[in-house]
């Protein structure tokens, strides 16, 4: 796991400004920049937004590259730690970071793999399995460290480019093959 321990905000700030922007990730595990290919049609924007003017359109089978991304967070999810916990890994992965006890909550940014999550926990972001893919049943199962109360809201926009060299934004990421380089 990786631990991005930013203070941009500052340590005062208990929960994050949004959208709360992640440039460059490509959000899951073994997932990987480079040629992908369209198993349908995708337009590409000229902005990151739907709503803007179309840049190109990719045809199914056609091979682009994946240039780079931002993960966008316009809700964090919300967890609660209901016993004490170690989480929140560095860079190393051998140690946690954080030592969490019952009533301390997260909030999760968006799912990166493995079960793993970037959250943010006081001013800072870290990475473990603090969220699930839906919100837990209250009251939670007495097995639980963390429950899950909201999922977060996001979207990862990628850029891509076509043999053409032209340039352009999509949120279809569904659309691609070859983007999971452990598939």
């Amino acid at each position: 796991m990786t631990a991005w321990c930013l203070s941009v905000y500052g340590a005062s700030d208990e929960k994050p400004h949004l959208p709360y922007y992640r440039w460059g990730v490509c959000p899951f595990e073994c997932c990987t920049y480079r040629a992908w290919k369209a198993e349908g049609p995708v337009t590409a924007f000229t902005k990151r937004d739907i709503n803007s003017p179309p840049a190109f359109e990719v045809k199914k089978g056609e091979w682009i590259r994946g240039v780079g991304g931002v993960v966008i967070t316009y809700r964090a999810g919300l967890s609660k730690i209901l016993k004490p916990v170690e989480i929140g890994y560095g860079k190393t992965g051998d140690k946690p970071l954080l030592h969490l006890q019952p009533g301390d909550v997260v909030y999760p940014l968006h799912y990166q793999g493995e079960g793993s999550y970037l959250f943010w926990y006081k001013g800072q972001v870290y990475s473990d399995g603090v969220s699930s893919d839906k919100p837990d049943r209250d009251p939670p199962s007495a097995e639980l460290n963390i429950q899950t109360i909201t999922i977060p809201q996001y979207v990862w926009w990628a850029r891509i480019r076509n043999k053409e060299g032209a340039t352009g934004w999509t949120n279809k990421l569904d659309k691609f093959s070859n983007v999971d380089a452990c598939g």
